[in-house]
């Protein structure tokens, strides 16, 4: 089955024509941005399959896993150019023609095919069945979505038109009940979804039909919706005339948008006359947090009510700063753990004296061996067993520790001695404080940009990482150089540090420090 020159149509241009029949045509034109890989410790967030996938923290195990639930597989490497295709594909039928009896857990991971129609694909999974072979997707999530059984229907139809018989049709999710009992043992971790009774309804033939008439015929029209940034977003979304109108139409939203007292009160002040906030006079709005936000922003300047000032002399010293960063693999990497479980893998802590002497902590996971307890242990040696703890949104910092209470009993009275001590700065700030760059938000990035905007650029902007979970998954790589890996663990340690100083900014700032009240 040779390559002609005219690209086949893959599961990509059917995903790429099913959202957008101009991006389709664009990308078949050979307009397209190619990806890169995660190679020298840059992490980046763009995928050649931008479905959900891409947003998945799949950790370092994820070919041992599928291989364990398939341990005679004959593995076939993606192929990148038309003379690897042919050998790829030519692989593949051997490997289902050989007369040999398939040995347990016998699959094709990778199996290449083309069918007659001019469509090419890189199946997942094909195993053996009792009357036919099995064909799976296989996601590293606890749910498919339309994409997936579109790419399935595409799959089973070359399948069909190459003269296989395919039995069973599914994908293949992870389960989240299964518990990685270590030493590369992830059989179990899937579970089967059958797709059978919804392929009915993708008309795979009439499809591939209409593509090729697209991209014979002249650019068709833009359809500007959620496909345009959902999913890694449009590669072609900055030079559409049609996606840039619509976003021209918008009004931008400036920091005195009536939106920041809310959609509902904004509704009521527009129908006044309204524009934005520097019209409306402060006895209108009847809610204080309302009131101090508009004030701030008619003032220009930050408001912080003087009460806030008392309430930090209250709290004594040493006063902790305390940010936790933690990461679910979709393929668990420490024994006893489940998939996607929330485990705490960094934490930083900056201790303030009352002579104003600050010490710095920190603590980040090696990847060997499950981190928690070594993780509790240097935590509650950071805290002590006096001083406020200050987090911010602390409702998460006191989950992860009552979770390694439950975890740890010998551990767990320290823990919990801890909880009580916990200070939520979120709840101080969205009763006692504005800024006008908060633009109606108090997420930690808003507040950042409050009293330390020298700090937004995060160390990980500058190693390409889109999260510090991206970074540490990163770092887990085997075969990883080690420059590369300490370049990650040093921006790991340094965003944690910038994230306890933006809270000790905001320490400043309710203790009424004049420098961060200008």
């Amino acid at each position: 089955m040779p390559i002609v020159s005219t690209p086949m149509l893959n599961h990509d241009d059917l995903r790429r024509w099913r959202a957008c029949t101009r991006r389709f045509w664009l990308h078949r034109r050979g307009e397209h941005a190619a990806a890169v890989p995660c190679a020298t410790g840059k992490v980046h967030a763009v995928a050649t399959d931008a479905s959900a996938e891409a947003a998945v923290i799949h950790g370092p195990g994820i070919d041992a896993a599928l291989r364990a639930s398939f341990p005679g597989a004959q593995v076939i490497a993606a192929p990148n150019t038309p003379a690897e295709w042919n050998a790829a594909m030519q692989h593949t039928l051997d490997c289902l023609g050989s007369d040999r009896v398939a040995p347990e857990g016998w699959a094709i991971l990778g199996a290449c095919l083309t069918s007659e129609d001019r469509a090419q694909v890189r199946i997942d999974v094909l195993s053996c069945g009792e009357r036919g072979l099995r064909l799976f997707k296989v996601r590293y999530a606890t749910v498919g979505d339309e994409a997936d059984v579109d790419a399935v229907a595409l799959w089973t139809h070359v399948a069909a038109r190459c003269g296989l018989r395919v039995q069973h049709v599914g994908l293949l999710l992870v389960d989240t009940d299964f518990i990685y009992p270590g030493h590369g043992c992830y059989a179990g971790l899937f579970r089967e979804v059958d797709l059978a009774p919804v392929l009915g309804s993708r008309p795979v033939a009439a499809w591939l039909t209409a593509m090729r008439d697209c991209a014979r015929g002249p650019q068709p029209p833009a359809s500007p919706g959620l496909h345009c940034t959902q999913s890694g977003g449009c590669e072609f979304i900055h030079d559409c005339q049609a996606c840039t109108q619509t976003a021209s139409a918008l009004p931008p939203a400036p920091l005195a948008s009536l939106e920041v007292v809310g959609r509902a009160l904004a509704a009521e002040l527009r129908e006044e006359g309204h524009v934005d906030l520097h019209s409306v006079a402060l006895p209108r709005f009847s809610n204080t947090r309302h009131r101090r936000a508009v004030r701030a922003i008619q003032q220009g300047r930050p408001v912080l009510d003087p009460e806030v000032a008392a309430l930090m002399q209250a709290l004594p010293y040493p006063r902790h700063s305390l940010r936790l960063d933690t990461i679910g693999f979709a393929v668990p990497v420490w024994a006893g753990t489940r998939p996607y479980q929330v485990l705490p893998f960094q934490w930083t802590c900056d201790v303030q004296s009352a002579a104003g002497d600050c010490a710095r902590h920190a603590f980040l996971a090696d990847g060997v061996g499950d981190p928690r307890r070594v993780f509790a242990l240097t935590l509650l040696q950071a805290l002590g067993s006096t001083g406020p703890v200050f987090a911010y949104n602390a409702g998460f910092e006191r989950n992860r520790l009552r979770e390694l209470a439950q975890h740890f009993d010998d551990l767990a009275p320290a823990l919990e001695a801890v909880l009580p001590r916990i200070v939520d700065l979120f709840q101080l700030a969205r009763a006692h404080y504005y800024h006008p760059v908060m633009a109606g938000s108090w997420s930690f990035k808003s507040i950042s940009r409050a009293v330390a905007p020298e700090l937004l650029l995060d160390s990980l902007d500058e190693i390409q990482a889109p999260s510090a979970q991206a970074a540490f998954a990163c770092s887990l790589q085997p075969g990883l150089d080690t420059l590369t890996r300490q370049q990650l663990r040093t921006a790991l340690l340094t965003h944690g540090q910038r994230q306890t100083e933006v809270l000790r900014r905001m320490l400043a700032v309710f203790d009424g420090a004049p420098h961060f009240l200008d």
